[in-house]
Parts: C-alpha cells; structure tokens; sequence
C-alpha cells in the first residue's frame, strides 16, 4: 500500500507540473496573439478614423459652399 501511495503522489506531482507547464505555455501564445489582434484592431480603427475624417472634410466644404451660394447667388 506505501507503494502505491508513493506512485499516486509520484504521479500527481507528474501530472501537475505538466498542468502549470500548459498553462504557461497557453499564456503565452494567448498574450502573443492578443498582441497581435490589438496591433490589426488599431490599423482598422485608424483606418476607419482617416475614412471619418475625409468624410467630414467634405460634408464641411459642401456646407460651407452652399452657405457661401446662398449668400452670393
């Protein structure tokens, strides 16, 4: 029965430094691709803001123009 003991308590110390070896492993390669996902998440939000922008820009010069046409003309 001491034998056995040993074996479980052998095993169990096995089994839960493969366990903390995993979950290392696992958070890293989840903090390397969430890295990844905020660096193409900001490039689309950025590009999203220049679409924003131009949009603005131009719904602005058309304002202004037809403030100025009402005006002149």
């Amino acid at each position: 029965m001491d034998e056995f003991a040993e074996r479980t308590e052998e095993n169990f110390r096995e089994v839960h430094t493969e366990i903390s070896t995993l979950r290392t492993e696992v958070r890293t390669e989840l903090k390397s691709e969430i890295g990844g996902l905020r660096t193409e998440m900001n490039q689309r939000f950025a590009g999203i803001e220049q679409r924003f922008n131009i949009l603005f820009g131009a719904l602005a010069t058309g304002f202004v123009a037809a403030v100025v046409q009402h005006f002149i003309g």
